[in-house]
């Protein structure tokens, strides 16, 4: 089994943008509905179709039966093929305008575009010797050329004679010409020729009028052509999405999102995949010069690419295909484009890394709601500073949220800020502002990396209670006497292994009783992260190898065997909220257990008291987890890093702060010039 992995970047010098696989493949038995990305920015039409000039626009111009091409939604719709093999596809890409325009020319002349009509809409265009524009009315061409030339050179050792008048028709229209085709080569590897064969094509006939008519046509602003295979290859199990044929789940974008960048920026495109039966192996990408890929975890994978100068103004189109494998057999997802608008900085921010904190610092600007008042962390509870021109953030790698994440060459500690609402205004400031920004440190073997060993504990101070510690512990066995050592993280568990966890707290207050209100497991330290495996919701316990050893005690102690959505991942992270709540009191939401969702807690405003008789949710966390890796994996694999409790330090790290600013609101876009494309440059 071949797959040949070539993609097809074009450009239309409208910026019609198409990107596209030059092989891909589909099962057989599963219908499949492709986007092909053509882009204009413009707002110009934009329609695709099958070529329809044999020797200019097409080599074979086969229409493969099994699929259906959508004009003006640019979609290929595979339905069923009763062969397996490879399919070639040759098309024809187009612009026009959206209401009737009148180009004028430097000579004097005019020409005069229609807006495709719905009727026009509606009609597929057949294959024909004749061009497909043809009308009936009177034209004149209001370009000069002697002889016509091949719009784009697919073949070799091509040999014609061509006879053509003084002045010719538009450059796709086909002259009389004698062409003799080599007897055995093969001019396209899916299109066998073994014949010679001679092709002689009638122009059709040409009216001429005044240089001062306008040329009343249907003719598109532009053309590209856009040749691709596709690979129908045998019966999957299944065509379910997410059994055998992987499919793409958060934070991965949709087909056809925009996404905003700057230049000298890096922006990052997350996509992750996933299969029950087969597993996630790669995710091929299709994109603009310089754009990188890395692997974070089991089918997630990071998309990088860092903008130039050159490129303000600019739209570029990447696309993504994620494949599994189980034994010898391939699968492939679906195909998602989505298009980075390069346009300029409209947050003047720094980013500065050091050793173990991060520092930001944002130009302050109250127009756009750049004012610390607005402006919130990825954890609430972390203010941000003001020094009347610039808002400030200072903390450590491990706090305020920060999300902590792995790749083969760097360790990224990634926050977020977003804006808020002002409470004082009717003016929603919600999300106006997102500038997420991170700190990436190399890996490298001859760097001497330190860790403080600790215990996972959380001191809070809450009114009514004092102070409160809470302390998150892995144990080895369910008598609960040895707890495992954190200089040992990540903790490595068998499939199906019990883990043993104890969340212990410490108050002023006696009489106090602990309650486990919900439990996540997520593959960073974010218990926010959209990745998430869910074990106790509401009090009520959602995975059924949960297991409490104690009750209405200021310790819990629960067991839980490790799970697969471990081992979907590098690490994985546990955290949990907790109550504390005064002991042996039937009102306080220790003692209502798991409340089912969609009923409201009962109501006991009538028993008024004046202390407090519990506390608020607090968040603690444990981790990171991981299934034990075989002999082999692990004689192999690096040192595992304990990425929550990373404090760098004997050595000089070279660290890379990067911030990326989006203000979500429409700008002016700037005046795109155009300029056509050589034929030998396409």
């Amino acid at each position: 089994m071949i797959y040949i992995y070539l993609f097809i970047y074009l450009f239309i010098y409208l910026f019609i943008h198409l990107c596209f696989f030059f092989s891909i493949s589909v099962p057989q038995n599963c219908p499949r509905k492709y986007h092909l990305i053509a882009y204009d920015p413009d707002g110009d039409q934009v329609r695709c179709r099958y070529g329809a000039q044999q020797g200019a626009e097409c080599a074979t111009c086969d229409q493969p039966s099994g699929f259906h091409l959508d004009q003006h939604a640019c979609t290929l719709d595979y339905s069923y093929a009763y062969t397996t093999g490879v399919y070639g596809f040759e098309l024809i890409v187009e612009d026009f305008p959206r209401k009737h325009t009148t180009l004028a020319y430097t000579d004097g002349s005019s020409s005069y575009r229609c807006a495709l009509s719905g009727g026009r809409h509606r009609r597929s265009i057949s294959v024909t010797p004749y061009p497909w524009y043809y009308q009936s009315y009177t034209t004149v061409p209001w370009w000069q050329q002697t002889t016509p030339s091949q719009w784009w050179l697919w073949w070799q050792n091509q040999q014609s004679t061509t006879a053509a008048p003084a002045t010719t028709p538009w450059w796709w229209w086909q002259q009389q010409y004698t062409t003799a085709a080599p007897p055995v080569t093969a001019q396209w590897w899916w299109w066998l020729q073994t014949t010679t064969t001679t092709t002689t094509t009638e122009p059709p006939q040409e009216y001429t009028t005044s240089m001062t008519s306008h040329q009343r046509s249907y003719e598109p602003f532009s053309k590209l052509p856009l040749q691709f295979s596709l690979l129908v290859d045998s019966a999957a199990p299944s065509c379910t999405e997410g059994h055998y044929i992987p499919h793409f789940v958060s934070p991965t974008p949709r087909n056809g999102d925009e996404i905003q960048a700057t230049p000298r920026r890096e922006v990052e495109i997350r996509v992750k995949a996933a299969a029950a039966y087969t597993t996630v192996t790669d995710v091929i990408i299709s994109g603009p010069l310089n754009i990188t890929k890395h692997a974070l975890s089991t089918g997630e994978y990071a998309i990088r690419w860092t903008p130039t100068s050159n490129d303000l103004g600019d739209h570029f189109p990447v696309c993504f295909i994620a494949e599994s494998m189980s034994g010898s057999s391939v699968y492939q997802s679906e195909m998602r484009c989505v298009i980075i608008t390069v346009g300029r900085q409209t947050v003047d921010a720094n980013v500065i890394c050091t050793a173990t904190n991060m520092v930001i610092e944002i130009e302050q600007l109250h127009s756009v709601g750049l004012h610390k008042d607005y402006l919130r962390l990825n954890d609430p509870a972390c203010t941000l500073d003001s020094n009347g021109t610039h808002v400030l953030a200072n903390f450590s790698l491990n706090a305020c949220g920060t999300m902590i994440e792995e790749d083969e060459e760097f360790i990224i500690f990634k926050n977020e800020i977003f804006s808020t609402d002002d409470p004082n205004s009717i003016i929603t400031r919600k999300h106006e502002v997102e500038i997420e920004f991170s700190c990436r440190y190399e890996k490298k073997n001859n760097i001497s990396l330190e860790f403080t060993a600790r215990r996972h504990i959380t001191t809070i101070t809450e009114k009514g209670f004092g102070t409160l510690t809470y302390s998150f512990g892995l144990f080895k066995t369910a008598n609960y006497h040895t707890e495992i050592d954190v200089t040992a993280y990540p903790a490595e568990y068998e499939l199906g292994e019990m883990i043993y966890m104890q969340i212990e707290s410490q108050s002023t207050i006696n009489n106090t009783e602990l309650f486990v209100e919900s439990c996540v497991a997520t593959p960073y330290s974010d218990p926010n992260y959209q990745t998430s495996y869910t074990i106790i919701q509401n009090g009520c316990i959602l995975d059924e190898t949960v297991e409490f050893y104690t009750s209405h005690q200021p310790v819990v102690r629960f067991g839980l065997q490790a799970f697969q959505f471990i081992g979907m991942h590098e690490q994985v992270f546990l955290s949990c909220s907790v109550i504390l709540c005064e002991a042996n009191n039937p009102y306080t939401r220790c003692s209502q257990g798991c409340i089912n969702s969609t009923v409201a807690p009962p109501a006991h405003h009538h028993h008024r008291r004046e202390a407090p008789i519990q506390t608020g949710s607090h968040l603690v966390s444990q981790g990171p987890l991981r299934l034990k890796r075989s002999i082999e994996e692990h004689e192999v694999s690096s040192t595992v890093l304990n990425l929550n409790l990373v404090f760098i330090a004997g050595c000089v790290l070279a660290a890379v702060g990067m911030v990326c600013g989006v203000l979500i609101y429409r700008t002016k876009r700037s005046d795109v010039k155009y300029q056509a494309l050589k034929s030998d440059e396409i």
